[in-house]
């Protein structure tokens, strides 16, 4: 999973699968990229909650699969 972010703060994602917390990530807001490798061990929907410091600000991030 890679997060990057523009603007003046900070952006957050929390990853879930299975009701459990897998991941949180967090970029500064200067352009620099952020990643973690995370393991998803059971099939089934993930759910990421994405929050941030010091809005207004633009994010995105990309989950891939391993391999």
């Amino acid at each position: 999973m890679t997060l990057v972010c523009e603007g003046g703060g900070k952006a957050f994602l929390t990853v879930r699968s299975g009701g459990n917390e897998v991941v949180e990530l967090g970029a500064a807001c200067n352009g620099a990229k952020e990643t973690a490798k995370i393991s998803v061990t059971k099939s089934g929907p993930l759910e990421i909650l994405a929050s941030s410091v010091d809005a207004p600000l633009l994010y995105a991030y990309q989950l891939t699969t391993a391999g």
